[in-house]
Parts: structure tokens; C-alpha cells; sequence
């Protein structure tokens, strides 16, 4: 399971946001590809770890390793402390196991930012926002719509089935 967050880009939210930046959170299921999608507003642990709160029941099986960046929204700083930050302690305390990718190496988390930049291309840069609400559905919608769309890796199968 590999997990990222990224920018929703700035020109396609046309509402009131009083300076506050939008993020999307994306795990991705390597086995099976099914995605899961969150819209946050602030790239913090605390909002990563409250997204992980129900990864499993959304992804529909049970989960033992997950793989992020060594972003600060996921982990701290071995060279600044070595506590641990709230969305390890989380991770640990699920009894998942969590692994890091290598420093200035976004390959090792390919999936997921492959699927970042499908984003941007299907959601991002062809819908503007007028409201978060408005925001939330299509970023909903999108990840239904990929979750139950066949893939030829998957053999002709949508993630959804792989899951069943």
C-alpha cells in the first residue's frame, strides 16, 4: 500500500479559500490498484493519520505494510529527532508495518504518483470548483469511477472486482 500527498493546483479552485491550500491524500493498493481519495486542507500527521482511521474498511481488506516519502506530513526527521511522529505511532499501533522510501527517490513510490499525475490531467485540468462541496463530489466520483473501471493489468478487471 503507498501512500501521498499532493497539491489540488490553485487554478482550478475558483471559491473563497481565505488562503487556506487543498490536498489530496491517495493510498493505492499495489495488488489490486484500488484507490482511495481525501480531500484535506491542511498537509499535516494530523490529518494523515486521521485518513488512515478507515483506509481499511474503504479499501475492503485487511492492510500489513504501508509505504510513504519521508514527507513531514508522515514522518520526522532522523536528523533532527528520533521520536517517532503521530502517524507512526498510529501505524504501529494498527500493527501495520511502515516503510520509507529512499530520500529524493519518487520512483520507489511510482504508483502513486503516476496516479497523481493522471489526476491532474483527467480531474484537475478539466473541472474548476466553485465550492468545496463541489470539489469533495468530484474527487469522490473520480475515485469511483476508477475503482470500477477495467484495466488491462488487472487482466480486464476493475480494481472493485480484484478486491471481491
Amino acid at each position: 500500500m503507498q501512500i501521498d500527498i499532493k497539491y489540488v493546483p490553485k487554478e482550478c479552485v475558483r471559491f473563497p479559500s481565505y488562503g487556506l491550500r487543498y490536498y489530496q491524500i491517495t493510498a493505492i493498493d499495489e495488488f489490486s490498484r484500488k484507490r482511495v481519495l481525501k480531500i484535506v486542507d491542511e498537509k499535516s500527521t494530523y490529518e494523515t493519520t486521521k485518513f488512515l482511521d478507515d483506509l481499511e474498511e474503504r479499501m475492503g481488506f485487511s492492510i500489513h505494510t504501508i509505504q510513504v516519502d519521508n514527507g513531514l506530513e508522515f514522518v520526522n526527521d532522523n536528523d533532527r529527532t528520533n521520536r517517532e511522529s503521530r502517524f507512526e505511532l498510529a501505524v504501529r499501533e494498527k500493527g501495520w508495518v511502515l516503510r520509507r522510501t529512499r530520500p529524493y527517490s519518487p520512483w520507489q513510490n511510482g504508483r502513486v504518483e503516476r496516479s497523481h499525475r493522471e489526476d491532474g490531467k483527467i480531474l484537475y485540468n478539466r473541472h474548476i470548483f466553485t465550492r468545496k462541496k463541489d470539489l469533495m463530489s468530484q474527487v469522490k466520483k473520480h475515485e469511483r469511477r476508477y475503482n470500477t473501471t477495467a484495466k488491462y493489468v488487472l487482466n480486464f478487471k476493475s480494481p472493485e472486482e480484484i478486491v471481491q
